[in-house]
This record gives C-alpha cells, sequence and structure tokens, in this order.
C-alpha cells in the first residue's frame, strides 16, 4: 500500500500538469452532464450555464459547444451561435452535423452566403470511414444523405446569394446556375426529396428552362401532392405558356391545399392569380368550361363522389383525390420540349 501511495506521490509530482487536466476534464464533463439533463427537460437558460462552466474547465467538448449553439439559436442570439459553432469544429473538424448547423445559421440568420457555401463544401468534401456490418451498423445512408443535403443546402445559399447580387444580372445569373448545379448533385443522393425537386424547379423557373422547370415541379408534385407551393409556381409556369385552362385547374388545387396551411398573404396571392386567370378564360369566350369547373367543384367537396354511374364513399374519395392531386397537366409538353 504504501508502495502505490509513493508511486501516486511521485507521478503527481513528475507529471503536474496532466493529473491538473484530468481533474479538471472530469469537472468538465460533470457539468456537461449538467446541462445535457437541463437542455432535455427545457430547462435552457440552465443548460447554457452548466455548459459554459464545463468548458471552462474543459475547452475541448466540442458537443457541449454545438449544444450551446443550438441553445443560441434558441434564444435568436445567432452571432453568438455562429461563433460556438465555430469554436465546436476547430476542436473537431470532423462534426459534421453541427457542420451542417453551422451552414445554416450562417445563410439562413446571418446572409454569410459565401462563408455558408465553404462550410457545406467541406461535407461534401469530407470521407469519413464507411463500415457496413450486416444487421449490425451501417453508415453508407448517412453518409450519403449527409452529402446530399449539404449539396442541397449550398443550392439554397447560392439561390438567396443571386437575389443579393440583384434580379436578372450577369453575376445573379451565374450563382442561378450554381445553385441549379448544387441541386442537381443533391437529387443524386436524395432521389425522392421534395424539397430539392421543388427547389430545382424553382430555380429553373428563374433561369428560363422551363422543361426542367415543369418536369421538376411533376416531380415535386407527385412526391408530396399535398403542397401547396409546387402547385401554385407550376400553375404560374403554366399561365406563362398560356395554358390557361390547366394553369385554372392547378390554382384551384393550390387555393383548396392553402387553406390546409397557408397564411393569408399566400392566400391572397393564389386566389389574385386564380381572378386573373379566370377572367383571361371569360375573355376568350370559355364560359362553358368555367360552369363546368363549378360544378366538378361542387361534386368533389360533398361526402359521396359520382364516379361512371357508381357512389364512392368518402373513404375512396380522398383516394381519388389524391389521385388527382397527383395528375400533372400538360407534363407530356415538357416531356417533348
Amino acid at each position: 500500500m504504501a508502495v502505490i501511495i509513493l508511486i501516486a506521490a511521485v507521478s503527481v509530482y513528475l507529471f503536474p500538469n496532466w493529473f491538473e487536466k484530468q481533474y479538471k476534464k472530469i469537472w468538465g464533463y460533470y457539468y456537461v452532464y449538467k446541462g445535457d439533463k437541463a437542455y432535455k427537460a427545457a430547462k435552457y437558460q440552465k443548460a447554457v450555464d452548466y455548459y459554459l462552466k464545463g468548458l471552462e474547465y474543459y475547452p475541448e467538448h466540442s458537443k457541449a459547444r454545438c449544444n450551446l449553439g443550438h441553445l443560441y439559436v434558441v434564444f435568436e442570439n445567432y452571432y453568438a451561435a455562429a461563433d460556438a459553432y465555430d469554436e465546436a469544429l476547430k476542436y473537431k473538424p470532423d462534426y459534421m452535423s453541427c457542420r451542417m448547423d453551422y451552414g445554416i445559421i450562417l445563410s439562413e440568420r446571418l446572409a454569410d452566403y459565401d462563408k455558408a457555401v465553404q462550410e457545406y463544401g467541406k461535407i461534401v468534401e469530407a470521407r469519413p470511414f464507411l463500415l457496413y456490418i450486416p444487421f449490425i451498423y451501417n453508415n453508407l445512408k448517412s453518409v450519403k444523405e449527409n452529402r446530399g443535403l449539404a449539396y442541397y443546402n449550398m443550392g439554397v445559399a447560392y439561390r438567396k446569394k443571386s437575389i443579393y447580387m440583384g434580379e436578372n444580372t450577369k453575376i445573379s445569373l451565374m450563382y442561378l446556375k450554381k445553385a441549379k448545379e448544387s441541386y442537381t448533385n443533391a437529387q443524386k443522393m436524395l432521389p425522392d426529396d421534395y424539397d430539392t425537386h421543388y427547389n430545382a424547379a424553382f430555380t429553373n423557373q428563374l433561369l428560363g428552362n422551363k422543361k426542367e422547370s415543369g418536369l421538376e415541379y411533376c416531380k415535386a408534385i407527385e412526391i408530396r401532392p399535398y403542397n401547396f407551393e409546387a402547385h401554385y409556381n407550376y400553375a404560374l409556369l403554366l399561365r406563362s405558356l398560356k395554358f390557361y385552362k390547366e394553369s385554372l385547374s392547378e390554382l384551384e388545387k393550390a387555393g383548396m391545399l392553402a387553406e390546409l396551411g397557408a397564411d393569408q398573404t399566400q392566400k391572397e396571392y393564389i386566389y389574385e392569380v386564380l381572378g386573373e386567370v379566370k377572367q383571361i378564360l371569360v375573355n376568350e369566350g370559355e364560359i362553358e368550361f368555367l360552369n363546368n369547373r363549378v360544378e366538378e367543384s361542387a361534386n368533389d367537396s360533398s361526402e359521396l363522389a359520382y364516379r361512371n354511374g357508381k357512389v364512392i364513399l368518402k373513404e375512396d374519395a380522398d383516394k381519388l383525390l389524391t389521385k388527382k392531386l397527383k395528375q400533372c397537366p400538360k407534363k407530356e409538353y415538357f416531356e417533348e420540349l
């Protein structure tokens, strides 16, 4: 026993800095643990206090720094959040989920699009260790999805940068093309992601690429038919091509779906355009067509639907509604362009 005590005493004497560091590390982990508990309990200010205390003892705790960034976002202190994420990444550069959050804050809250693109680029270029053990562990999918999300967010940053640089300027078009390229890369890894297809469609629409825009909107509608935005923007595209009847159909879908989740301003935009398209059809003498649309709308909103002389229960009518929403009028036109 005496020998053990002597060895311990000599070790402390010879390596005082190492023992001091371990002592502080223990206290750092303790306060971070308290911070994690407070975070889970939604006691956010307590969590911040505990994390800061823990980082005083153990500054290298990157997870605590990243969580601190999340909490600053909750408090809408975005500059402090960015600083916390940046510090976390200095200690752990391969902390990709933290880097993604850093990029989002830079782009969405601080309008630092160039820095955001740099952060997303680091995620795309990262080459993490890939491991697949059947039924035990597989990170192949998560790595692929992270890269897809990085490309998607990169596209969002480039598109916002294009808006910032002005409308229809040479440099704004350059950033729009970069956004398009980013969305294309994202689709390779996230082929069934609604947001990727929707934003690709919108970007192509801004670039004047009618074929790609139309097909991307149709894909987005097929993936998530109950989102009003794709129907509305697709209607605008159809209107620009003078397909007024088809545009009206999509606007009616958008209006119906907007009642479920859009804000008042969005609803007003939809119905304003709907009124304009109806007026165009009136001017073109399509009164009978418009009257038929009113009758069809009344049938679709009833408890029973009539199809081919048969009464269909509402449960089946909902399935028919989904099928109708997925229909993309004039899709064949864009396929043949």
